[in-house]
């Protein structure tokens, strides 16, 4: 196995001079079907808006409750526990 890989990008561009100087229509058919497919749907959103608001209920929650990890204040707000964090250092 050689030790330069190629991109993809690279591959499919060389698969497409093989397919001109060697009249194989198959490689360019080849070529077309390295492109990725776009995705049909995205994922919903599933956490809540982080708003200023949010994020001082969550100080004033863990203030109520300091010993509560930072994923349980999380998942009690729905949302993920770097806002959490980012709530607590008051980045928001």
């Amino acid at each position: 196995m050689s030790g330069n890989k190629r991109t993809i990008p690279q591959i499919r561009s060389r698969l497409r001079e093989i397919a001109d100087e060697s009249g194989i229509e198959e490689l360019h058919d080849l070529a077309d079907e390295t492109y990725r497919n776009s995705p049909v749907t995205h994922a919903s959103v599933r956490s809540a808006h982080f708003t200023p608001e949010l994020a001082e209920d969550i100080r004033a929650f863990v203030a109520r409750y300091p010993k509560l990890h930072q994923r349980d204040v999380a998942q009690k707000f729905n949302v993920n526990p770097g806002r959490v964090s980012e709530a607590l250092t008051r980045q928001m």
